[in-house]
């Protein structure tokens, strides 16, 4: 009964390793408590089979390999022939690393190959020396496979702890073979030896957690200064444009007082040209919202310089319920996706919509998209490489329609080549005021 718990412990510590292991070379799928239910779930299945049939090699071997690929499929946002690829290589290090335990710690000891099989306590110290390996070397392993540019990356001091643990549970397994020595005394070894191995695992875990949620906290941080460079940016364009209406107001003033004192017909035509330059300039966008008149005026000069046809309606909801700094993040945002799809596009353009309909407002974006979005669960993925950083921009639009009980969704038309988002958004200024 206790060789039965020592076999269901090593399949734990198995879980664990190759749940760190995973966790660099992948991202999770779910939280951390639903992975650990679904890895012990597999691996303790592989347990109950060992015990049931009485440990065949064989088959052991083989149904680890297929608990890693489950767990790294299911768990862990990792390609098919990868999973089977380091599933293969893990199966291969956990067997090999078992024997040459086994034969190496006898030879040191001078005792037999199969004395795990009569006395528990040495089974557990011999599992977790075998185990401490397995997990170095997945470590190791792990340091070469790119993830990207945010992979983990432990320090090499930090592989100096579990060196000196399996240097202990070498002494402790020399012990416990010796026949001099209690049984008690040899089961409170193999028990040492057991919390000795799982804080080896238990200390990278942890670090793996502070290390991401210190990446995570840099993310806001760029965020927070991502958001105030853009306010900052947009309230420039807002003075700058507001000058520049009053200098186009007075200009044309001026140009029609000169047309008036003017005979002639050379000039007035020179004239004519150059007010109507500015008329067309002043009217480009006035939607009663400020704020919104420079963003779109904003992308109204990129996507001319960058010849992208850009066409906008905002005649029916001109937004002025929103905070200026939401809606430059909602519609910069978007918008700086959509200009980025459409400038690689065949066909160059972009239309913005904003309408009402019964008790919210929405705002559509439709632009031209070439190559279909890549998606998790309708959750669209970054193809940029530094993912820590590109993924700000629609996490920041996402907090910002919270704050309205809006939603936003989208759609990809592969016949078309368009690719269309649409928010929704709630005033609940509207309704508090009635």
């Amino acid at each position: 009964m206790i060789s039965n718990f020592a076999i269901v412990a090593i399949c734990f510590f198995e879980m664990l390793i190759a749940y760190n292991f995973f966790t660099q070379i992948g991202t999770l799928k779910f939280n951390f408590i639903t992975c650990m239910i679904v890895g012990t779930v597999l691996f303790e299945s592989g347990a109950v089979i060992n015990i049931l049939l009485s440990n065949i090699v064989w088959l052991n071997t083989l149904y680890f390999l297929l608990t890693n690929f489950l767990f790294g499929i299911i768990c862990f946002e990792i390609k098919f022939s990868k999973a089977l690829f380091y599933s293969i290589i893990l199966d291969i290090f956990n067997a090999s690393l078992e024997f040459i335990s086994i034969f190496i710690i006898s030879m040191i000891t001078q005792n037999e190959t199969t004395a795990y099989n009569n006395n528990t306590s040495i089974l557990l110290i011999e599992g977790s020396i075998s185990k401490a390996l397995y997990f170095l070397t997945c470590l190791i392993l792990a340091r070469f496979i790119k993830k990207d540019e945010g992979n983990i990356k432990f320090p090499v001091g930090l592989y100096f702890y579990p060196i000196v643990v399996v240097g202990s549970l070498l002494v402790f397994w020399s012990i416990c073979a010796q026949s001099n020595i209690s049984d008690k005394q040899q089961f409170e070894l193999s028990i040492v030896s057991t919390l000795l191995f799982l804080s080896i695992v238990v200390l990278f875990i942890i670090y793996q957690h502070n290390i991401e949620k210190e990446n995570k906290l840099a993310s806001l941080e760029n965020e927070v200064i991502l958001l105030d460079t853009e306010k900052t940016y947009y309230e420039i364009l807002k003075k700058q444009n507001e000058d520049l209406m009053i200098y186009a107001h007075d200009a044309k003033n001026h140009l029609a007082a000169i047309q008036k004192l003017n005979d002639n017909p050379i000039i007035a035509d020179y004239l004519s040209k150059l007010t109507d330059q500015l008329k067309e300039y002043t009217r480009v966008c006035h939607s009663g919202n400020h704020m919104l008149d420079v963003i779109i005026n904003k992308y109204v000069t990129e996507c001319k310089i960058k010849e992208i046809k850009f066409t906008f309606d905002i005649r029916l909801a001109n937004l002025r319920f929103l905070d200026n700094n939401d809606l430059v993040t909602i519609l910069g945002n978007i918008l700086d996706n959509a200009l980025e799809a459409a400038q690689k596009s065949e066909k160059k353009r972009i239309s913005l919509v904003t309408g009402h309909r019964n008790t919210y407002d929405l705002i559509n974006v439709i632009n031209s998209c070439d190559t279909p979005p890549v998606a998790n669960d309708f959750e669209l993925k970054t193809t940029k490489k530094n993912k820590k950083l590109h993924g700000i921009g629609m996490k920041s639009v996402a907090k910002a329609i919270k704050k309205y009980d809006g939603d936003l969704g989208w759609d990809y038309n592969q016949e078309e080549k368009e690719f269309s988002t649409t928010v929704i958004l709630i005033d609940h200024k509207k309704f508090t005021n009635t």
